[in-house]
């Protein structure tokens, strides 16, 4: 019996239960989170979107009906006399940057509006800073110190969905 070299062996079909790979030069199968990703993704701006400018409302809500546990840090840290007027005034300010925020609308002047008021929550860390750090330590926060250091993210949310571009 002689073999030719022009007899090109049949395909054999994969054993039960074993997936068959993929021929060269195909991308890969794409996995249940790969698939699922860019259908998240598409409401994800939208998301953070609705999600900042209702931390902005509802803790502004908080300081206008008078039930804000960081109105007395607001006024401790102001470098002036403030009155009863100023944490309900500032409540409405955060009601309306998280309206405006929600609405999408004037962006280029949102960022920095937004940018402005969550900067100066910072003023807690250098003006009272043993408020915010245990024994003098800045790698201790305490917990006014965590709620104001998360408004790094709080910002970054900010950039992202005011610098996002319009589809």
């Amino acid at each position: 019996m002689t073999v030719s070299s022009q007899v090109i062996p049949a395909a054999t079909a994969p054993a039960p239960g074993t997936a068959t790979p993929p021929p060269a030069g195909s991308p890969a199968p794409l996995g249940r989170f790969d698939r699922l990703a860019p259908r998240l993704h598409r409401y994800g701006l939208g998301m953070l979107r609705a999600g900042l400018g209702g931390v902005f409302v509802w803790f502004g809500v908080l300081k206008v009906i008078g039930l804000s546990p960081a109105a007395a840090l607001v006024v401790d840290v102001l470098p002036f006399p403030a009155g009863g007027w100023f944490v309900p005034a500032l409540g409405w300010a955060e009601v309306a940057l998280g309206l405006w925020l929600m609405s999408g609308r004037a962006r280029a002047l949102a960022l920095p509006v937004l940018t402005a008021h969550l900067c100066g929550t910072f003023a807690v860390l250098v003006l009272t800073p043993s408020v915010a750090f245990a024994h003098s330590n800045p790698l201790l926060l305490t917990l006014v110190g965590e709620f104001v250091v998360k408004n790094v993210v709080l910002l970054a949310g900010v950039v992202v969905v005011t610098t996002h571009p319009r589809r």
